[in-house]
């Protein structure tokens, strides 16, 4: 059976911190470093809508990406993963000319470093060393912690002074303009200022945030790892972006510039439907009807109402499996399974689809049974087993030591 443990308790040094720490100082014995924590998350309600102007509804879990970092004494950055078991160093003058698809993993903080240093100066080489413990490529933001876990090291190491909001978007910026991943804040911003206890509810027009309590004794989540990885480079992300953008430059031509598609309405999307492609209709519908679904589920959540958040919930697995078709069998199955069982308020995919992880709200105590339940249908289905995290909302991107 696959497990069904919760996530470590933040309170303790994971397996993944000591493991890190333990390298770091085998290889750079000359100085103790540095240790911060940045967390992946799950996305409750707002499936691509950040790049839209939409509202998302991400919670951060206790799993993330460490980093032990100290200073060097020369001019060279050098960045090593424990999870991919590679190490990459070079020069600081010579990191703007290196191609970020040659780099793989070492993309995410090289982009980083280089984002921050043409706002300050950073003449002094840094060693960055991590380990993850939240799974990768599975659709709970491993990328964009380790943008966080990195841009909060040398935060830290250079003395610079960023907030929190600084560091999402030096991150977000990284992965933009370096990775060329054309996402919206939703991850970056998750990581770096999701709290304890709830969800964090991102206006992604302004990124404003404020935070929506969830009542823990009232339900918990599951997460559901379909096992099935994939790039979002390598997917059709950066096509639905397009796609999104042509249908937003009709509207903006037939009723009106608004500044982004979660500003139109559904009787704006009809009014232009003739002028629309098909699968462009279908796009802008998703995003137009997802930013309702937010806004009703965060009312349902702040009145307690987990039955309607729920539907919202399944609404929106519905609305990206068909018209913004993102998902694929394997989260269709596992969403399907979960949804029909009667202590599950809602399932739907987590992320921006094309496999990794899915996410069932159970009521409490009832996780176990629906992970059996959840796990024989899709062995039946796919031959292999499932993996089931029950969620614990984590204290946030933080230093450690």
């Amino acid at each position: 059976m696959a497990d069904q443990s919760p996530m470590p308790e933040s309170q303790q040094l994971s397996k993944a911190a000591e493991q890190v720490l333990a390298a770091f100082q085998k290889a750079v014995p000359r100085v103790k470093p540095l240790l911060c924590f940045a967390p992946g998350r799950v996305n409750l309600l707002g499936a691509h809508l950040d790049y839209n102007g939409g509202d998302v509804l991400p919670v951060a879990v206790d799993q993330g990406v460490y980093v032990a970092a100290a200073m060097r004494s020369d001019a060279r950055v050098s960045v090593c993963s424990l999870n991919e078991q590679a190490r990459f160093d070079c020069d600081i003058d010579e990191l703007a000319s290196l191609a970020a698809n040659r780099l793989g993993w070492a993309a995410y903080p090289i982009g980083v470093f280089l984002v921050m240093s043409k706002k300050v100066e950073m003449h002094q080489g840094v060693d960055l060393w991590f380990a993850g413990d939240v799974p990768i490529g599975a659709g709970l933001s491993s990328s964009a912690a380790l943008e966080l876990a990195t841009a909060f090291a040398l935060n830290e190491l250079y003395q610079i002074g960023f907030d929190r909001v600084e560091l999402a978007r030096i991150a977000h910026q990284a992965e933009n303009e370096y990775v060329g991943l054309d996402c919206g804040i939703m991850d970056q911003f998750a990581s770096a200022l999701a709290a304890s206890g709830g969800a964090l509810l991102l206006h992604c027009r302004d990124g404003s945030f404020e935070q929506v309590p969830i009542a823990a004794d009232q339900v918990e989540i599951l997460v559901m790892n379909s096992l099935k990885q994939r790039s979002l480079g390598e997917t059709g992300f950066n096509d639905r972006v397009r796609e999104c953008a042509g249908a937003l430059r009709v509207l903006q031509e037939e009723c009106g510039h608004r500044a982004f598609l979660c500003d139109y309405q559904q009787q704006d999307l009809e009014s232009v439907a003739g002028k629309l492609d098909p699968v462009a209709h279908k796009r802008a519908r998703h995003v137009i009807l997802e930013m309702q679904r937010v806004q009703k589920g965060v009312q349902s959540l702040r009145s307690g109402d987990l039955s309607r958040f729920g539907e919202a919930v399944n609404a929106s697995h519905r609305s990206t499996a068909v018209d913004y078709e993102v998902s694929c069998p394997e989260l269709d199955v596992l969403t399907e399974s979960a949804s029909s069982l009667p202590t599950v308020f809602g399932s739907r995919l987590t992320g921006a689809g094309f496999g990794g992880c899915a996410i069932a709200l159970v009521k409490p105590g009832c996780s176990s049974e629906v992970s059996e339940v959840v796990a024989e249908s899709f062995r039946c289905r796919f031959g292999v087993e499932p993996a089931f995290y029950v969620l614990r909302s984590g204290l946030g991107m933080r230093r450690i030591s």
